[in-house]
């Protein structure tokens, strides 16, 4: 069937006069990338012409015939009358939407990614015959995670929001993290209940986060509400001092006292908060709520397990009240959390048989959402969810760890088996969950096209297919770069949250030069013997992008994915650099120590100045994108996140320290780069004076100024180059010291 020929249109797009808004954007955007594609805009109408190709779209595509049902689409060319016929249709509006850009994708080579689009020139567009029903494997397809306010998103406007969730669509999402546009409610909950002396000023207009939560709900993707759970402002229990509590404290922030499930209060302000949430927003009839995660008890009660069961029976019964078609997403993510203290019984982890009873106890319908299931797999560990429904979710990583990680072949495994093992007939959802989005698309589109159905990926095939519409013409040749990827950072010796991929620079270096929890650290040195085998062919992925001018001169995503292999390829070169120097220093070789000492401040330098040529890896860009939130004081508080997560001045905590790790150039040059500096004085210092140890006293001396002063002093922007130029001069700079 012929689209258009030769630039000029051949068909017209037919939707019903009666069409829903959703039918009629997938017929404009059918139309738009017609017109991107090949020069020839097709127009759209709600009668067939009387001579000529017709694409028909929803309910117009069906013409008597039987539609697909729920989320399954069709593509089906057909003649009818002596004309070509294109029939995309869902069975819902959203799915009619994913059959206009599955076609788009699938058939005319369009890529769809997260960090842009690839659309390929052709002004003749035909098509061969099309026969495609595709339904999914998974009943919802979960995309989202909290913490992207924080680590992604923090600055986006509207239009940044609107392009995330076209995205979203074009990966057949149905279910979205929630915006934050819950604290009004709970402003206006508290406000009733005589907490706050004045009700939330009524906005003169819709806010971004409802704009952004209308927007997606105009494509069909349905919001989870958040329910506030235990935690109350002071102001509650000088209102109700009978109030029963707990003082809970998450890691070693300042402890918060939280009302008691067992406080009849509790289940009451849940109701409030529902229905207020729903009078003002609407619902999609879906819940969060958490019994605390990553807390500890400290006052209030000393049966944690009890606890658990009384805010379960409460938050069923208020969802069955407020809301009786109700659904409950319990996560997963604080079950089984180990604590620091084991000492005190109320501090127990939870074990399988308190999952099993606080599963067993919520009164209501749920799916439990298993967010770490490609590397953590509490599923197994708890019975495949004991019968429950649950969702497969990938976490991948914790808060900006953009590093290229993630074990691909793991994570098709994994997921392969959830759809072919009897245990895992109750997996009704699939989740993508990392803390950090804008990074690492080879791996995260992966999973966005296992989360519609894994058994139809082959890891190959999907490499082929990424690179064809990632970069086009030259696809075919950079297929084998990214399989180097697959080898390497994308393989059985990386790993997904685990702190096995991120530069040693990241965090303060010690004599132990190992990070993440104390259990994986033999697991890391292990896989680190692989690592020095990773640097040739990283260097070659990294030249086969180089050979490809064409793709880099045109395709801003091909100059980012260069950028980013090199990085990592200058990263584990610094891994290796800075563990031969501290060697070094143990065996008291001051030669040695000064050598690895001088490689380290080069390659940081080297990193910098790559990172310095890309927008997105620039501090002070990042800065300026902040001054709309935080005005003058952009600069402290941006670097004060890096440092310490949170922006406020008074808010620190050691094990969170770094936690916001990240390449940027400012972070390299002047935070990172610094501290390895001094790491390196005060080694030769211990070595002059005949010294091989270093206590945990002496490190924080030592690197607590720089943070301090890192935080205080203004930002230095860094001279930008040409980032294809520079990657090119870097990689045959470190090929001459092989």
């Amino acid at each position: 069937m012929v689209l258009t020929e030769n630039g000029a249109p051949r068909a017209t797009i037919v939707v019903a006069v009666d069409a829903p808004w959703l039918e009629r954007h997938a017929a404009e955007e059918f139309s738009a990338y017609v017109h991107r594609i090949s020069g020839a805009g097709l127009i759209i109408a709600s009668q067939p012409p009387d001579d000529g190709s017709v694409v028909l779209i929803g309910r117009a595509a069906t013409l008597g015939s039987k539609l697909p049902r729920g989320d399954e689409f069709v593509i089906r060319t057909s003649n009818a009358g002596g004309r070509q016929v294109l029939a995309l249709a869902g069975g819902s509006d959203r799915a009619t939407l994913w059959a206009v850009y599955a076609l788009l994708e699938d058939v005319i080579g369009v890529g769809f990614f997260r960090d842009g689009e690839q659309v390929p020139n052709l002004p003749t567009i035909m098509l061969p015959e099309q026969d495609i029903h595709e339904k999914p494997r998974f009943q919802d397809r979960f995309d989202g995670n909290g913490c992207i306010f924080t680590y992604t998103c923090s600055a986006w406007g509207f239009d940044e929001w609107r392009r995330e969730f076209d995205w979203k669509a074009k990966r057949r999402v149905t279910q979205a993290w929630p915006m934050n546009v819950g604290g009004e409610t709970m402003h206006r909950v508290l406000y009733d209940w005589g907490v706050y002396d004045a009700p939330p000023p009524e906005p003169r207009e819709p806010s971004l986060h409802q704009r952004v939560r209308d927007y997606g709900h105009s494509l069909g993707i349905e919001y989870p509400v958040s329910l506030p759970g235990l935690s109350v402002p002071d102001a509650f229990f000088e209102k109700y001092p009978d109030a029963r509590s707990m003082v809970m404290q998450w890691s070693e922030l300042e402890p918060k006292r939280s009302l008691h499930p067992a406080d009849p209060r509790f289940k009451q302000l849940l109701v409030d908060y529902i229905r207020a949430f729903t009078e003002r927003y609407g619902t999609d009839h879906l819940y969060i709520a958490e019994f605390q995660s990553e807390s500890r008890i400290l006052e209030g009660e000393t049966d944690v397990q009890s606890a658990r069961i009384q805010f379960v029976d409460k938050v069923s019964e208020a969802i069955r009240e407020a809301d009786p078609d109700g659904v409950w997403a319990p996560g997963a993510w604080s079950f089984d959390i180990q604590m620091e203290d084991l000492s005190r019984p109320w501090d127990a982890a939870w074990t399988p048989e308190d999952v099993r009873g606080y599963l067993a106890a919520i009164d209501v319908p749920m799916v439990v959402h298993d967010l770490w299931s490609e590397e953590a797999a509490k599923y197994e560990r708890l019975d495949w969810y004991y019968g429950h429904r649950w969702g497969f979710g990938v976490l991948h990583s914790f808060g900006a760890g953009g590093t290229l990680h993630g074990d691909m072949p793991e994570l098709v495994r994994r997921a392969r088996e959830v759809v072919t093992d009897p245990r895992g007939r109750n997996c009704v959802m699939f989740l993508n969950q990392p803390e950090m989005i804008d990074f690492n698309s080879f791996y995260l589109e992966l999973a966005a096209r296992i989360s519609w159905d894994p058994a139809r990926i082959d890891l190959d095939q999907y490499v082929n297919d990424y690179a064809r519409l990632r970069y086009g013409d030259a696809g075919k040749r950079l297929a084998t770069a990214l399989r180097l990827l697959v080898e390497t950072v994308h393989g059985a010796d990386t790993g997904s949250v685990k702190i096995f991929m991120d530069p040693l620079y990241w965090m303060r270096p010690d004599l132990e030069l190992l990070h993440g929890w104390p259990e994986d650290r033999a697991e890391t040195l292990e896989r680190r013997k692989a690592r020095p085998g990773w640097l040739p062919k990283l260097r070659r992925a990294a030249e086969m992008f180089l050979a490809e001018p064409a793709v880099l001169a045109d395709n801003p995503m091909a100059v980012r994915d260069l950028i980013d292999i090199v990085r990592h390829w200058i990263a584990e070169r610094f891994n290796i650099a800075i563990v031969a120097g501290r060697d070094a220093f143990l065996a008291g070789d001051v030669d040695g120590l000064e050598m690895h000492a001088a490689e380290c401040r080069a390659l940081l330098a080297e990193q910098a100045r790559l990172l310095a040529c890309w927008s997105a890896y620039r501090l002070d860009r990042k800065i300026e994108r902040h001054r709309g939130k935080w005005g003058d004081d952009a600069t402290r508080a941006v670097k004060h996140a890096h440092v310490w997560v949170t922006y406020a001045e008074d808010q620190h905590s050691p094990p969170l320290r770094d936690y916001y790790r990240q390449d940027l150039d400012g972070l390299v040059a002047d935070y990172y780069a610094v501290r390895v500096n001094a790491y390196f004085a005060l080694l030769r210092a211990k070595l002059a004076e005949g010294i091989r140890t270093v206590d945990e006293q002496e490190w924080d001396a030592l690197y607590t100024p720089i943070e301090e002063n890192f935080i205080a002093s203004p930002a230095r922007p860094m001279p930008e180059g040409d980032p294809v130029a520079v990657a090119r001069e870097l990689v045959a700079e470190g090929n001459a010291h092989v």
